[in-house]
């Protein structure tokens, strides 16, 4: 087979081959022939992402195969006002084509509008940070409207994909800044046939599951706490049994949910679900008592043989008490359920090493105490910090005992093949001596050596706003390798813990001056700074540098382990190469 000419394949095999194919690969073979042309059509129009990023490349690699991005420019050094036209002007495109040719139509299958922070233009962004002049001759006030009107995405082909693919089986809307996009309505939700995932931001939604193709329910923040729903509930209720996947993202949508659904449920009744997905938040004056009480409830209803993959965002901002003991309990001593995926995501509003730590011990013992752990071969684990990386108690000793109980941990599931730690770099940064040991006595080759001595003399050069003392102070380690690791962070769609790597990565850059109030110590040295995106690579590099240490501790810990996601970096296990692990995106930076 060595040497023969691609044409010379089969349909069905080409097929397999351009699917592995990265977005522009696939847009150079339709350009070869008309076979071909057809061949992809179907590949680049079934999944489609519209995010103001673009796709994260590498030398080899399928990822990008993901989804076809319509986004905005790939150059670092780009102003996002720039982006944002670029970004326009290719839905522009788009909605050319899928109104000349309709057939295009028919291959949508999935449509997700990323509307995460950094994903839209606010008013008043500026580009000054890259000294660009005025573009075009438009006026900066007529520009700022453009900008105010601005949507996350082309409300016009929004609506279009909307009406015209009619084997729309999925549109989700991610993130916090809508931003002028809905998602769908009843209409919209009649009209498409083959839907399987369903979207709702008000429970009168509930009434549109009257359909076998639904096999997803995700509930996002209410619109209204008021809803009305027309079915009789048993209706409602078997359409619930029918469902896969349950995902809440929300606490008080959570509340009224549940409430309606748990209300007069009979014990013997079990649902039957693959994937769940909820939340499970002491906070202060026990305000949401009701809601990890019906998650309680919720646990004993559910199938312990038909679970397969579980979510919980999970925390307790009462140091004496023990109700995610009583959680873990549920979920392990009366359920185990033989989970094959598992995510966990803490949430706190403290400032301090001890709830993490309480955190970090409830997560071990559920490992720990997991019967069925041997079949778990997926874990995520998303910690919480603060946007300034300032905890108390943030010293090395205490970092240094959740280190070592992780990898007592980990060893107990055999089976592990990937290991997903989004905030990993943000959760390290909260222990200054951490950072200032990476920047001063980290990585000793070359790349680094050459490095990381420019990123101290950014360091020493900046300053950044303390939050907690409320005055601006010297720039410290732990403000640059939190803020960099946030970034990267971004590279991952946070659509759900469980799934994020079904999407693929996005290329993200930090200026260096963005966030924490980071800034000069005098005007005359902003305008000589030359930090700025194009030094963000040579920093995820000596950052990759730094997760490969812990890489290869978890490496031995898991034999069986073969990928490991770390803030946006993707490492995996090359057998029979004397490094074994290789980072996937920044190795050639």
């Amino acid at each position: 087979m060595t040497g023969q000419s691609l044409d010379k394949f089969p349909d069905s095999v080409l097929e397999v081959i351009t699917g592995l194919l990265p977005q522009q690969s696939k847009i150079n073979l339709a350009l070869t022939n008309y076979r071909f042309y057809r061949l992809v059509q179907p590949l680049l129009y079934e999944t489609l992402l519209f995010t103001l990023s673009s796709a994260l490349q590498a030398e080899s690699e399928f990822r990008s195969s993901l989804a076809t991005i319509v986004g905005g420019s790939n150059n670092p050094l780009v102003s996002k006002r720039t982006s944002r036209r670029i970004f326009d002007l290719r839905q522009e495109v788009l909605l050319q084509s899928l109104t000349i040719n309709e057939e295009l139509c028919t291959y949508v299958k999935k449509v997700v509008i990323y509307t995460a922070k950094g994903e839209r233009i606010s008013v008043g962004d500026e580009d000054t940070e890259n000294n660009e002049e005025k573009e075009d001759g438009i006026e900066e006030g007529v520009e700022q409207i453009e900008l105010e009107d601005a949507s996350a995405a082309n409300l016009e082909l929004i609506e279009f994909i909307k009406k015209h693919c009619v084997n729309l089986e999925q549109f989700t809307v991610i993130g916090d800044e809508l931003n002028g996009v809905t998602g769908l309505n009843g209409a919209d939700i009649d009209r498409l046939k083959k839907l399987k995932r369903l979207d709702i931001d008000d429970l009168s939604y509930l009434d549109y599951l009257n359909r076998d193709s639904i096999k997803t329910l995700v509930i996002n923040k209410l619109v209204s706490h008021d809803f009305k729903i027309k079915r009789e509930k048993e209706v409602i209720i078997e359409a619930l049994s029918r469902l896969d996947t349950l995902m809440i993202n929300d606490d008080a949508a959570q509340v009224l949910f549940l409430q309606y659904l748990l209300e007069g449920w009979e014990p013997e009744r079990k649902l039957k679900l693959e994937t769940i997905k909820f939340i499970h938040y002491h906070g202060f004056n026990d305000y949401n008592i009701i809601s990890r009480k019906q998650i309680l409830q919720l646990l004993r209803v559910l199938d312990n043989k038909s679970l397969k993959n579980l979510e919980m965002t999970i925390g307790c901002d009462h140091m004496a008490c023990n109700c995610l003991e009583e959680l873990m309990d549920e979920t392990i001593l009366k359920k185990d359920f033989r989970l094959e995926k598992l995510a966990i995501q803490q949430h706190t509003v403290h400032r301090d090493h001890n709830y993490s730590e309480k955190f970090d011990f409830y997560v071990s013992d559920l490992l720990t105490k997991l019967k069925s752990r041997d079949s778990i071969r997926y874990l995520s684990i998303s910690y919480d910090t603060p946007r300034d990386f300032n905890i108390g108690n943030g010293i090395a000793g205490n970092f240094y005992k959740r280190k070592k109980l992780f990898l007592e941990t980990l060893p107990k599931l055999k089976h592990l093949e990937t290991l997903v730690l989004p905030h990993f770099l943000e959760n390290v940064a909260c222990y200054e001596q951490m950072m200032s040991d990476l920047l001063w006595n980290g990585c000793k080759c070359s790349y680094c050596k050459k490095y990381l001595p420019l990123f101290d003399y950014y360091v020493m050069h900046h300053q950044y706003y303390d939050g907690l003392q409320g005055y601006l102070t010297d720039l410290i380690s732990p403000v640059l390798f939190g803020s960099a690791g946030r970034v990267l962070s971004g590279r991952l769609i946070n659509d759900s813990n469980l799934f994020t790597l079904q999407y693929p990565p996005l290329d993200k850059y930090w200026d260096f001056h963005e966030g924490n109030g980071i800034t000069h110590f005098k005007e005359e040295e902003a305008e000589e700074c030359e930090f700025n995106e194009s030094c963000f690579k040579p920093l995820a590099k000596c950052i990759s540098h730094f997760f490969l240490t812990y890489i290869h501790l978890y490496g031995v810990a898991v034999p069986g382990l073969k990928l490991v996601v770390m803030n946006g970096e993707y490492f995996e296990r090359m057998k029979g190469l004397a490094s074994e692990w290789v980072c996937v995106y920044d190795l050639g930076v």
